[in-house]
């Protein structure tokens, strides 16, 4: 079904307003989530990138952090994201396993069996379950519990284990203590997990990215959620209250609230100039760069080789890096 026609522009200025940067108007737990996931690998970059879409606040989202209201997590394509507590399980669950095949298929090659895995497991669950969530474990007395184990963490096993463990939607990255990353169990956050599943996770996460992301295309979800072709299709054509459109012969989807934006909202979107930090959602949300993001800059901005640095976007359209 082909859509509304639109332009480039009202693309980009939509994109803007749906991600909540255009006229951020939400607290730090409710940004995180509305947006379902957002990037998170550099950890005080996801902060302020929250924090632009929310309180325009770190201390704030930093406090949100801290209560187990956002968590850091590896909820899709094995990258670390902060999402909100209850949006864990499910979503793991429903993006991870395609990762967790690949990172079977390397466990070889880091002299791990899958009885080595089994028994990590075992142990760092058995660790976190007995700690109160005020104790979370830090990373290296986590490579301690898998030693005591039988598990030998260096050369790489331990970091592989932490990944894999946290894919799985039973383990999280709680608030750093210092520059120190810490985990907590998921039975052990202050929110009831959601239970969803099957077609009504799919329509979950087509729903919430659309709304939040949107418009964006079957494509930028195979990207965004790491799931195949078949899966993104039948979780955008569930997900609820969205609105086709098209843009230069492409089809894209958005929450129908967009249809309530005026043209002043979307001049008023595309005429501000946004300072954002590396691997912020408005580029890494979506699987084509190149609508926001000039090829000649790309080197400036976002490597093809995974690196990001801060930048400017203007117009909706990337300018150049932001000066440190």
């Amino acid at each position: 079904m082909m859509g509304t026609m639109t332009s480039l522009p009202e693309l980009r200025a939509r994109r803007l307003i749906a991600q909540g940067l255009s006229a951020p108007s939400r607290g730090a737990a409710e940004a995180a989530r509305w947006m379902l996931a957002l990037q998170g690998q550099t950890y005080p970059a996801g902060i302020r990138a929250l924090s632009l879409r929310g309180p325009r606040d770190d201390a704030a989202v930093l406090a949100a952090v801290g209560a187990h209201e956002i968590v850091r997590a590896w909820p899709q394509r094995g990258t670390l994201h902060f999402l909100a507590a209850e949006d864990v399980r499910w979503l793991m669950r429903l993006c991870n396993p395609r990762v967790a095949r690949a990172q079977a298929q390397r466990r070889p090659g880091l002299g791990l069996t899958e009885e080595h895995v089994a028994v990590a497991r075992a142990a760092l669950q058995a660790e976190l379950l007995g700690r109160e969530l005020g104790e979370p474990l830090p990373r290296p007395q986590a490579y301690e519990v898998f030693a005591a184990a039988g598990v030998d963490p260096g050369d790489g096993r331990g970091p592989h284990l932490l990944r894999a463990f946290g894919g799985e939607g039973e383990v999280v990255q709680g608030p750093k203590a210092g520059a120190v990353e810490t985990f907590v169990h998921v039975a052990k956050l202050p929110v009831t997990q959601r239970e969803l599943e099957g077609d009504e996770a799919l329509a979950e996460l087509g729903t919430r990215y659309l709304h939040s992301h949107g418009p964006a295309s079957v494509k930028d979800l195979v990207w965004w959620a790491g799931l195949t072709v078949a899966q993104a299709r039948k979780a955008v054509a569930l997900a609820r209250d969205v609105v086709p459109l098209t843009v230069d012969g492409e089809e894209y989807w958005m929450g129908q609230w967009q249809e309530g934006v005026g043209e002043q909202e979307l001049d008023a979107a595309l005429a501000a100039t946004h300072e954002l930090p590396a691997f912020d959602e408005i580029l890494l949300g979506y699987g084509d760069k190149s609508l926001v993001l000039p090829e000649r800059l790309r080197p400036e901005v976002l490597t093809k080789n995974g690196l990001s640095w801060p930048f400017i976007m203007s117009d909706g359209v990337v300018t150049g890096r932001a000066e440190p």
